[in-house]
Parts: C-alpha cells; sequence; structure tokens
C-alpha cells in the first residue's frame, strides 16, 4: 500500500499536466486560425484569391442561352453586324449571374471561416486533478499542517496552511507546522 502512495502524486500531477499541455496545445491552435483569418481580411488580394478558388464558371448551356438571347435583340433592332455593341450587350447581359456565382462562392468561402461548433474541442477541467496533486502533497508533507519535516523522497511547504483559501499562492498564511 506504501509504494500506491507514492505513486499517486505523480499520476495525479501528470493528468493534470497533461489536460493543461492539452489546453495550451488547443489554444494555440486557436490563435493560429485566427491569425489565419486576420491575414485573410487584411489583404483582400489573398481573399479574393481564395474566393476565386472556389468560384465555379458559369454554366456552357446558360452562357449559351444568354448569347441567343442577346443576338435575337441585336437582330431585331438591327445590330447584328456590330460586334462590339453584341460584346457589350452579352456582358450586361450575363453580369447578374456572375454576380450571383461570385456571391455564392463568397458566401460558401466565408462560412467554411467560421467555427461551427466542434471544431475546437472545450478546454479540459484540471482542477480535480491539481486539487488530487495538492492533496497528495498535502498529505506527504506532515498531514495537513504545513509542516517542515520532510518526508523520505517528500516535498513540503513550510508555514503554509492548506485549509485556508488564499488568491494570492505566492504568499503564504502561516501554518501551525514547525
Amino acid at each position: 500500500m506504501d509504494g500506491l502512495q507514492n505513486i499517486i502524486p505523480f499520476v495525479t500531477g501528470g493528468s493534470a499536466a497533461a489536460g493543461t499541455l492539452g489546453n495550451v496545445l488547443e489554444e494555440r491552435r486557436k490563435m493560429q486560425y485566427s491569425d489565419f483569418v486576420m491575414s485573410l481580411l487584411k489583404d483582400p488580394a489573398k481573399l479574393a484569391a481564395a474566393i476565386a478558388k472556389i468560384q465555379q464558371p458559369l454554366n456552357q448551356g446558360l452562357q449559351q442561352s444568354v448569347g441567343n438571347t442577346v443576338q435575337a435583340n441585336m437582330a431585331e433592332r438591327g445590330l447584328a453586324q456590330a460586334p462590339g455593341t453584341f460584346a457589350a450587350s452579352e456582358s450586361q447581359a450575363l453580369a447578374p449571374f456572375y454576380e450571383q456565382n461570385l456571391n455564392t462562392a463568397t458566401q460558401a468561402f466565408l462560412q467554411s471561416l467560421g467555427m461551427p461548433a466542434g471544431t475546437f474541442g472545450s478546454p479540459v477541467n484540471t482542477s480535480g486533478a491539481l486539487a488530487l496533486f495538492m492533496n497528495s502533497l498535502k498529505n506527504r508533507a506532515g498531514g495537513g499542517t504545513g509542516g517542515t519535516d520532510v518526508p523520505a523522497g517528500g516535498l513540503t511547504f513550510p508555514n503554509y496552511d492548506w485549509n485556508t483559501p488564499t488568491s494570492d499562492w505566492s504568499v503564504p498564511t502561516g501554518g501551525t507546522g514547525g
């Protein structure tokens, strides 16, 4: 049983350290992601290039249909032989479709930048493991009295009252041990 008592501080301390390390790594990933999003927002050329990568070209059938409609309209007005006028009219007729296509790609890209639920894990609560770790140190350091007797291989915190909570861990509140 004594061997188990000696390993408890290592197990509880290790689990607290692992949970804290996981939290630190997760926060680092969040910061990297945030930096990536901010770099896109600060550089319009990067943002436009990223949107252009996911933008789909207009359907060939749609382009042909709009071109035929514009050609018929131009012929009605007697402008069928004016290539410059036809190109300008066709561009104007296709503009709403290009704009809708761009808006769809922009929305899809911005939605992909959002952080849906589950993208990042929630922080691990290490307070239980830390409490067990601190409690195991208290038990090894003289039974909670804050004494200065050092058991073989143990740690002590002289003059510290473990039963009095404090918000300033750097200043001992004074103990009864010694």
